[in-house]
């Protein structure tokens, strides 16, 4: 009876008395460098978009025996690689470039994939028909350290912590750079709080900026209290500080009034503004002036302001 071949690695597996005088051979270059290949291989599928079916051969070298598949190419469209219908473990390492293109795997049996980040590596594997990721990438539950550090973490959407140290996410010292600039971006809010009052500091040992933003010179003058903290803006006749929006409580700033080249520009409020003795300041109005007027806000319809005048 001749030989066959696993399933799985196609592996040669001889029949009793077969390949006398050359088993030995045979056991060696066609399983046990095979096993070799599949638990410590690395193959580089080239690619340039549509599809790309791995390689499979009984008892001789292939790509999809291979433990590591390095993705290689410039892309022109998108791409699949189909793997073998087969239970199998891969990592997957995507080093393709061109365009904005993806890369995705599947078996021939179905059309379920995984998309293989770009730049990046994963775990993939097939259950014998679909293929799946090996590790969620919609979260990971748990995430630790012992003696010794957490390198970079890049998240693509919503960071949140539901029981962190008794409800607290704890930092001593950030000893590296969080991006290239240095900079902590967040494009909503951060809120930070606990159980205790010590949990609700948020110290700064050194400086902190926030950006002036230029209000648009109108009639009514706009302010949307979601795109800064301290306003700016140059009056080109008499104008009226609208009520502003996304007001939350607590927020603090200022707003830098600016006189024209003319000047005897004059600034009436909304009535959320509240002034000391509820009386509004009274504006500069030499040309080129500037006035400043300091907020904290108690309530949407409560904004406490203090004016610092001609401010040379």
């Amino acid at each position: 009876m001749p030989s066959n071949y696993t399933t799985r690695l196609r592996l040669e597996k001889q029949a009793d008395g077969e390949n006398a005088n050359t088993w030995g051979d045979r056991l060696n270059q066609q399983v046990i460098d095979m096993v070799d290949e599949a638990v410590g291989g690395v193959v580089v599928v080239s690619t340039t978009g549509a599809t790309t079916t791995l390689t499979t051969s009984n008892g001789a070298v292939d790509q999809a025996r291979n433990a590591v598949l390095r993705i290689e190419g410039t892309l022109g469209s998108n791409s699949t690689i189909v793997i073998p219908s087969v239970e199998k473990l891969y990592a997957v390492d995507n080093q393709t470039t061109g365009g904005t293109y993806t890369v995705k795997l599947k078996t021939g049996a179905t059309t379920t994939n995984v998309i293989a980040p770009r730049g990046g590596s994963k775990f993939i594997y097939c259950d014998g028909t679909n293929v799946h990721n090996a590790i969620d990438p919609v979260g990971v539950s748990a995430l630790s350290t012992e003696g010794g550090s957490v390198g970079p973490i890049t998240v693509g959407g919503t960071v949140s912590a539901t029981a962190v140290a008794a409800t607290r996410m704890t930092t001593t010292s950030i000893t590296s750079s969080i991006t290239d600039t240095n900079k902590l971006f967040a494009t909503t809010a951060i809120s930070v709080s606990a159980v205790d009052s010590k949990g609700k500091q948020f110290r700064i040992t050194k400086s902190a900026i926030a950006d002036i933003v230029s209000l648009t010179d109108a009639s009514t003058i706009s302010v949307n209290f979601n795109t800064g903290q301290n306003f700016d803006v140059r009056l080109g006749g008499s104008r009226n500080l609208g009520a502003p929006t996304n007001v939350q409580s607590g927020q603090t700033g200022s707003f830098f009034i600016r006189q024209d080249g003319t000047g005897s520009r004059t600034l009436s409020y909304n009535s959320a503004y509240k002034f000391v003795g509820g009386t509004a300041p009274t504006l500069t109005t030499s040309a080129s002036a500037v006035d400043r007027i300091d907020y904290i806000v108690l309530s949407s319809s409560s904004v406490h302001m203090q004016a610092s005048l001609d401010v040379k």
